[in-house]
């Protein structure tokens, strides 16, 4: 299952992210209407918050109309806004906190994978990744940070 990921330590929180997938969605440059957000957990520590595609959706469970269904062709988590009423227990049972009520037309949104962002991240610390390739991009990254730091004497003056 394909989805967007981040190491948090890499991600500056510059957000410009959030700036372009509004662009690309909406016309505008707005974060309130991203699909995907940065929320910063600690100093110098960024999280990004998306839509997972989970392989039982609790979203759709929740879903009253019925609008939100995995697409059998790619596999990924969708939102058929032409029957979406904009209650909002999708946005109550995201465990990822990942969809959100779009402020003017009320309608659920999230991601869609569709890439725009990733290829704009000044850091380049967007993927698209699957879980498969996940677990090597953790411990690729993990292997690059056990590196260790070689530390030059500076004598006293």
């Amino acid at each position: 299952m394909p989805f967007l990921y981040a190491d948090p330590l890499k991600c500056t929180g510059c957000r410009i992210c959030e700036l372009f997938c509004a662009f690309h969605r909406e016309g505008v440059l707005n974060p309130k209407r991203a699909r995907i957000r940065i929320v910063r957990m600690e100093p110098a520590i960024d999280k990004i918050v998306v839509c997972r595609h989970c392989a039982s959706p609790v979203c759709a469970e929740a879903c009253p109309q019925k609008a939100i269904t995995r697409d059998a062709k790619t596999g990924l988590v969708t939102i058929d806004e032409s029957k979406c009423t904009g209650c909002g227990a999708c946005v109550t049972e995201c465990p990822f906190g990942a969809i959100i009520v779009h402020p003017d037309r009320k309608v659920a949104i999230k991601c869609d994978l569709c890439g725009f962002c990733v290829k704009r991240c000044p850091p380049k610390v967007l993927k698209i990744v699957t879980t498969e390739q996940l677990a090597s991009v953790r411990r690729r990254e993990l292997v690059a940070r056990m590196k260790p730091i070689l530390l030059e004497r500076v004598p006293r003056v």
